[in-house]
This record gives C-alpha cells, structure tokens and sequence, in this order.
C-alpha cells in the first residue's frame, strides 16, 4: 500500500478515536434510522437530494469509519474482539433491511447509485464487525492452532497474538473482504438490471 495513502487513513482513524464521542452519537443516529428513512421519503415522494447526496458522501462514510474503528481498536493492547464483543454486531444488519428491500423492490428507483453506495458501504462496516472478525479468529486458530489468549498474562493483561499468524489472520480477511465487495457489486448491478428489463 502506498505510505502516503496509509498515513491518511491511519490519520483518520485518529480522528474518529480522539472524538469518539461526537462520531459514535452521529454514526448511531445515521446508521439506526438512516436507510430506513431514505426508502421512507421516496416511498412518499418526499425525498429531497440534497438529504441523498449529504448521507451518502458525508455522513455514510463516517458510520463506516466508526465501525472500522470499533472492530479494529487502536488501543493500548490492540486486541482483537472476542466472540463475545463481535457477535452481538449482528443485529446491526437490521437497520439495513428497508433500504435492501426497497433497491430490490421498487420498480423504478431516483437515487440508484447513491442507494448502491450506501448500500455498499453500510454492508462493509457490518461484514467488518460480523463475518470479518468470524473469519479472522477463524484463520488465526487455522494458522496458530489455537484461539487468540485472552488471559492478559503474558503482556501486560493485553491478548497475546503470533504475530505471523495474526498477519495471516488478516491477510485472509482482506481477501475476503475484496470477495464481499465484488459480490454485493454484482448483486446490486445484476438486481436493477433485472427490474428494468421487468419494466421494458
């Protein structure tokens, strides 16, 4: 990755973690009600677009480095989320459901692209904190042959990790994540396609 690219996304982690606060209250509220509200207005035709181009270029993409943030804490210890943390995330898929059912639904949609974006990268930050730290304790035990310790023992009450099977933990979340993305792109592609040829 380039150094430039890197410092700037490890710059904007920073961000979201000295304001945790401010970004977690925004990231909550817009995640919670956001998509919901989005397939609500257009529903009764008063969705305005200036509504779609703010949640989907500002604040989209703070929820989602929120929730980067929250599954991969840069912390003291940096320890990665145990079961018991990450598998509560789940019901954050809920929110989501208006939105999909609508982009699959409705026949003729105003704000595609942006719906698709949002769609995207809401999807990301829940893969990321769901199936991603799955996957990752996944390959970690695949690679190490046993879980991550949590005891706090070794280090300072912080996990101890192998650092080369940590770095092949992530390695395959990566790829993983890429195939994610790949599909929901086709998904959401091939979904219109279809209600337009429905429609002509």
């Amino acid at each position: 990755m380039n150094r430039g690219l890197a410092r700037f996304i490890a710059d904007l982690f920073d961000l979201v973690e000295e304001h945790a606060l401010f970004f977690g209250v925004i990231g909550v509220v817009g995640f919670l009600i956001g998509p919901s509200l989005l397939a609500f207005l257009e529903r009764k035709e008063r969705l305005a677009s200036l509504f779609v181009w703010l949640y989907s270029l500002l604040l989209t993409p703070v929820i989602v480095l929120f929730m980067l943030s929250l599954g991969n804490p840069q912390d003291y210890c940096n320890d990665p989320l145990s079961h018991e943390t990450f598998r509560w995330f789940y019901l954050l898929a809920l929110p989501l459901v208006p939105l999909y059912a609508h982009y699959f639904r409705a026949v003729k949609l105003n704000h595609p692209v942006h719906y698709a974006f949002v769609l995207l990268m809401l999807s990301l930050g829940v893969f990321s904190l769901t199936l991603g730290q799955e996957l990752f304790h996944f390959a970690y035990q695949s690679a190490q042959g046993h879980g991550v310790v949590y005891s706090g023992a070794r280090a300072w009450e912080c996990a101890y990790l192998n650092s080369a099977s940590e770095m092949a933990a992530h390695r395959f979340v990566a790829i993983a994540t890429l195939l994610f993305l790949v599909v929901q792109v086709c998904v959401l592609v091939i979904a219109r396609r279809v209600k337009r040829r429905g429609e002509d």
